[in-house]
């Protein structure tokens, strides 16, 4: 969109604030905005989020996963309030084929939300708000926390895995908590703020996004370990667990100290991971070739975010 230039004595310039963008992140007069100089163009931002205000959901005949998601999906999005109604108190857990109290399924995601809290719980409602003060500012860190996390996760389950340390294996399910709620505090300060340099904001969503679906491959992989009857596995699984760990830490120095080389070398771990996949299905048990099956995900999420990081390098 096009603005004309008021001229205000000799030396002052102004053009004015598109009034949607003002609108849309509450800036009122007196509010500070950051400029800053790209060449030829000006880059006017704001610290300001975007006001999503508040919502009210009704969350009656949704199981305990959906539920979870739900919530998570809307703290994602950026929403400062969320009232949730239910007019049946019990919910179904599919996996553990048991019911539950709809109430205690709200506090389990709530406690993995940044800055969320119930402030008023009723026999059918419960108000769920954000007392946080946040800022784009913290995404960096956060972000390269995220990493560190999934890099000890997958070790974790390599370990495991090698030993079957059902202990270390347990640990996986607290893992993946921590790192999804750091996941979901990163999306949220993109859909509220936008990242610093906004052309990578949506690269970032999108490699946050694989980084939860790899958390999952992860948390799912000790999930099935903790049911093998079998004492110990077999050596080429355990090989093919430490080519998809390394792979991991490759992608992970790939992404922060960008080198063309790293990219290479996860590409040919993704292909050794699925062409051995093929060569040991006569040579694994059932249950192993189910794993390393569902394991082999995280090699293409890998491949498909590495693409992502490409993007955002120039």
């Amino acid at each position: 969109m096009k603005r004309k230039i008021i001229q205000i004595a000799d030396s002052t310039q102004l053009v004015s604030l598109p009034r949607k963008w003002s609108i849309k992140y509450n800036l009122k007069k007196g509010d500070e905005v950051e400029v800053e100089e790209q060449g030829n163009k000006i880059l006017v931002s704001t610290e300001k989020g975007v006001e999503l205000k508040s919502i009210e959901i009704d969350v009656t005949g949704l199981d305990r996963t959906t539920i979870l998601y739900y919530l998570q999906s809307l703290y994602r999005a950026g929403y400062d309030e969320i009232r949730v109604v239910f007019n049946n108190p019990i919910t179904m857990h599919f996996r553990a084929n048991k019911t539950m109290n709809v109430i205690t399924v709200i506090h389990t995601e709530v406690n993995r939300l940044i800055g969320y809290e119930i402030i008023q719980q009723k026999e059918n409602f419960c108000v769920i708000k954000d007392l946080s003060t946040s800022s784009i500012k913290e995404f960096d860190n956060v972000f390269r926390r995220i990493f560190l996390l999934i890099k000890d996760a997958s070790s974790d389950l390599l370990k495991g895995a090698a030993n079957m340390n059902v202990r270390l294996i347990e640990t996986l399910e607290e893992k993946h908590d921590s790192i999804t709620k750091f996941i979901s505090y990163c999306a949220r300060l993109l859909n509220k703020y936008g990242y610093t340099d906004h052309r990578k904001t949506t690269v970032l969503y999108h490699v946050l996004i694989s980084l939860d679906r790899l958390t999952d491959v992860i948390k799912n992989a000790g999930r099935d370990l903790l049911k093998f009857k079998q004492k110990k596995l077999d050596n080429k699984t355990i090989h093919l667990l430490s080519l998809i760990d390394s792979t991991i830490n490759i992608y992970s120095e790939y992404f922060f100290n960008f080198d063309l080389k790293k990219a290479v070398e996860i590409y040919k771990n993704r292909n050794e991971v699925l062409n051995l996949l093929y060569q040991y299905k006569n040579k694994l048990s059932s249950d192993e070739l189910i794993l390393m099956g569902k394991m082999s995900h995280s090699v293409e999420l890998l491949a498909d975010v590495e693409v992502a990081r490409m993007g955002i390098e120039y």
